[in-house]
């Protein structure tokens, strides 16, 4: 692209010999004007912006060092290049002062002229590089501040920084809403199963998924007043600092569960936030940070969308209580082996509720817990020459998944799973073993009901234990053996009734009752009504 240049010279044929003598195309220079004096040079130059103007300094009405003064007055940034004859010396010191760009004596030479005007040009071109570079550096700058920022901030909050003056600087450079001795805090959060979500999105999405993300929290942490900002520490942990307005009346956690909730609703992820405690300094920041962090590991506990104050748990580290959790396993253990599932799902749970109470333990414990109820359970099968492979298939994944669970419901039903198949099995071998001795205690009951017929009786008929029959008793049949007895004995009760000649003492008598008000009680209760107004209805 040619500079524009303007000539300047009371003289008409020194103006046309300048523009059509010297090539200026060669130079680089288009000749946009000509002007008579200097009034007009000057007015020429303020309408068509010229990079050079040529001028003569003798000139009517405004000479050209005026003309010049002129332009430097309202800074014009046109080069200037003075013609004068040697005898005006004092013109000459004066262009010195004005910082001309050349100066040319007359009469003219044409090589001198094109060096002199050579010369301007170079320097021109020279700093246009100079200010294109200046710009594009600014330009760089411009749009890698909110990367610099982020930066900045990404140090901050890892302790990098402890000059105050220094941090003071980066918040007036990056107009952030911080004050040195403002408290402030810091909030992490992380989209829940992250891994598990990316592995069917392109690197590409994955970064547009976290611009979002930080997008998103900015906009709530900034929209109704300035209170904090956001930004990426890494692909899934974003920053929320929160400011000293943030923290008036605990705003800023009234601003988290709708972080959470937008993130879901936009993006359709889970995601939790953990909180650390405010700080006094903005250099101590890393302590609010490594809080957070910290309290983001009990997402473990609370499952997904979780906010999580680190003040919330700072009881934890507690002993365990080995012995409870040690008693529950072994009848854990015992109901398994008795195909009991209720039993099983309720020690089960006794034992999640005690190593989960009050986020006492660590998470550490808890998988330490479920990895050995999975190893006892396959011993525990060795032991009674089981394996237990047949029932559940390839079980040792497990052992992985204990440490690869996110949160303690997932674990627990996993563990849940586990003990129903192993359970089931157990319950399928009882009932192949227990139905016959269900059906002789039965028989026993049916036959022997108006005897004194108790638990302890009956056990001494099938040569076991009072405990083990009405455990398996009431493991196949849903009631115990004692309810069971009063049934056989109400149902013959209300057969004997419909014969009148019998009386109700006698009655009570032929199903096993000495006494008649006992018996009429316990009537009552089965049927709804005594003995004698039963009988009533009967015969209408």
């Amino acid at each position: 692209m040619k500079l524009k240049m303007i000539i300047a010279d009371d003289e008409q044929h020194v103006r046309d010999g300048l523009r059509e003598i010297v090539p200026w195309d060669e130079l680089g220079v288009d000749i946009v004007a000509v002007a008579a004096d200097g009034q007009e040079a000057f007015e020429l130059c303020r309408d068509l912006k010229p990079d050079i103007l040529l001028t003569d300094i003798r000139m009517p009405m405004m000479d050209g060092l005026e003309a010049a003064f002129k332009l430097k007055e309202f800074h014009d940034k046109v080069r200037i290049v003075i013609i004068s004859g040697a005898q005006e010396f004092n013109y000459v010191k004066t262009a010195l002062n004005l910082h001309a760009d050349g100066y040319i004596l007359k009469p003219i030479k044409l090589q001198e002229l094109q060096a002199t005007v050579a010369r301007v040009v170079e320097s021109i071109e020279a700093e246009r590089k100079r200010d294109e570079h200046a710009m594009g550096l600014q330009r760089q700058l411009q749009e890698n501040i909110p990367a610099l920022r982020d930066k900045f901030l990404v140090d901050l909050v890892q302790g990098l920084y402890k000059s105050e003056r220094e941090v003071a600087d980066k918040l007036a450079r990056y107009k952030l809403p911080f004050k040195l001795d403002g408290a402030a805090v810091v909030a992490v959060f992380r989209m829940d199963e992250y891994e598990k979500a990316m592995e069917r999105y392109t690197e590409e999405y994955k970064q547009l998924l976290g611009f979002s993300v930080t997008n998103i929290l900015e906009e709530i942490v900034s929209r109704d007043f300035p209170g904090g900002v956001s930004f990426a520490m890494n692909e899934n942990e974003f920053i929320v600092l929160f400011n000293q307005a943030a923290l008036y009346d605990s705003r800023h956690l009234a601003l988290c569960p709708e972080m959470i909730d937008s993130v879901n609703r936009y993006l359709n992820f889970s995601i939790s936030a953990g909180i650390g405690h405010p700080v006094g300094r903005l250099v101590d920041l890393y302590a609010s940070y490594e809080e957070a962090f910290k309290a983001l590991e009990y997402r473990f506990f609370k499952g997904k969308n979780a906010i999580l104050p680190i003040g919330d748990f700072q009881t934890q580290g507690a002993s365990p209580d080995f012995s409870l959790v040690y008693e529950e396993q072994k009848q854990l253990f015992h109901f398994m082996k008795l195909g009991n599932r209720e039993e099983v799902a309720a020690k089960t749970q006794l034992i999640f509720d005690a190593v989960l109470a009050g986020n006492a333990y660590t998470v550490g414990y808890v998988q330490s817990v479920c990895f050995d109820l999975i190893n006892m359970a396959s011993k525990t099968l060795y032991e009674l020459g089981e394996n237990i492979e047949k029932i559940v298939g390839d079980y040792y994944w497990m052992f992985g998944e204990v440490y690869n669970k996110r949160d303690a419901a997932e674990l627990q039903d996993m563990v849940l799973a586990l003990f129903h198949k192993l359970t089931g099995h157990f319950a399928q071998r009882m009932n192949q073993k227990n139905g016959p001795l269900i059906r002789k205690i039965k028989d026993i009951v049916s036959m022997r009901y108006m005897d004194d017929l108790s638990v302890a009786k009956l056990a001494e008929e099938v040569f076991l234990s009072p405990n083990y029959i009405s455990l398996i008793f009431k493991q196949e049949t849903g009631e115990n053996i004692t309810e069971y007895v009063t049934k056989v004995r109400m149902e013959a009760a209300k057969t004997l009734l419909r014969d009148n000649d019998l009386k109700i003492m006698e009655v009570a008598e032929m199903v096993g009752f000495e006494n008649t008000t006992y018996f009429s009680t316990v009537f009552k209760k089965y049927t709804g009504i005594h003995p004698q107004k039963y009988r009533s209805l009967l015969h209408g």
